[in-house]
């Protein structure tokens, strides 16, 4: 979180860095990604250059490309994934990280999007991300549930008094941002700072982010906010659940037993929603993990 937060502050003020510009001049510059290539072929066919930082002790290496929000050629990112294709325009930042050590394949990239000017109108950046969230279905990413949260989509928004819970429990996939539901401005700006998205899509996970810092005159009216998706592999999704490197060596084999800790968490506040009369989403089913299928 705080890493995320140094992130937000620092491309809220902008930033430009022009010595990695190949192409800066380009008409808006299309840059494709797809998940699982070559990190070297990625970098050698993007008409625009990326930046490359190596933290050798660690074997982690990051690959960066940086324009300012008021750069009017802003590159957009064609993201291929199960066969379909999103478009992502207006985007400033993109930044793939990977380990040397283990594979110099890409297996996550985070593109932030220029979005609207600052201190927009809520309902302008309302309507800027469910168009978003359209486009990234009409892709293929379908709504994906956090697997130890309770499968209550939106249509039982009503009955979800928190922003930050259900019935008390904290949950990632909120009802209240279920991407098949629009909520009112009301709830919407009772959701705070952080507003959360999650997408599954043969294999990979979409995670679609905005922060929002209201305009100091008028904060019931406007806001700035900042938009970033995060697209992971299945590996790297997984193993962002485990701290200890002996673990993440480990994960195929440990994922098991950690699927079946988030199945009881899920049952038991499934079962407290029943009880309260909340309905489950029971048509939804888990993705499969190709991992386990091998």
């Amino acid at each position: 979180m705080k890493f995320y937060l140094a992130l937000v502050m620092g491309l809220l003020v902008g930033c430009n860095d022009d010595s990695n510009g190949r192409n800066m001049n380009s008409e808006h510059a299309l840059i494709k990604l797809e998940l699982e290539q070559p990190i070297e072929t990625l970098a050698a066919e993007s008409p625009i250059e990326f930046s490359k930082e190596c933290l050798d002790e660690a074997g982690m290496c990051w690959y960066k490309i940086s324009r300012a929000g008021s750069d009017p050629l802003l590159p957009t990112f064609e993201v291929q994934q199960g066969g379909r294709v999103l478009l992502l325009q207006q985007a400033t930042d993109i930044s793939i990280a990977f380990n040397q050590r283990i594979d110099e394949s890409v297996q996550n990239f985070n593109i932030t999007l220029r979005g609207l000017p600052d201190n927009s109108t809520h309902e302008a950046t309302q309507e800027f991300l469910y168009t978003l969230i359209s486009d990234i279905e009409e892709a293929g990413w379908q709504h994906y549930y956090s697997p130890s949260d309770p499968r209550i989509s939106g249509s039982q928004a009503d009955k979800i008094d928190s922003p930050d819970d259900v019935l008390g429990s904290y949950v990632m996939s909120h009802p209240w941002l279920d991407p098949d539901h629009q909520i009112d401005l009301q709830r919407w700006l009772e959701l705070g700072s952080f507003y959360n998205w999650y997408f599954y899509n043969d294999g990979a996970y979409l995670h679609l982010r905005a922060w929002r810092r209201d305009s100091e005159n008028a904060p019931m009216e406007k806001a700035t906010y900042l938009i970033t998706l995060e697209f992971l592999t299945e590996s790297a999704y997984w193993l962002s659940g485990f701290s200890e490197e002996e673990d993440k060596e480990r994960w195929k084999e440990l994922l098991p037993a950690r699927l079946d800790e988030y199945r009881q968490q899920r049952e038991k506040l499934e079962a407290r929603a029943r009880a309260a009369g909340i309905e489950i989403d029971e048509a939804y089913q888990d993705p499969p993990i190709k991992a386990l299928a091998d």
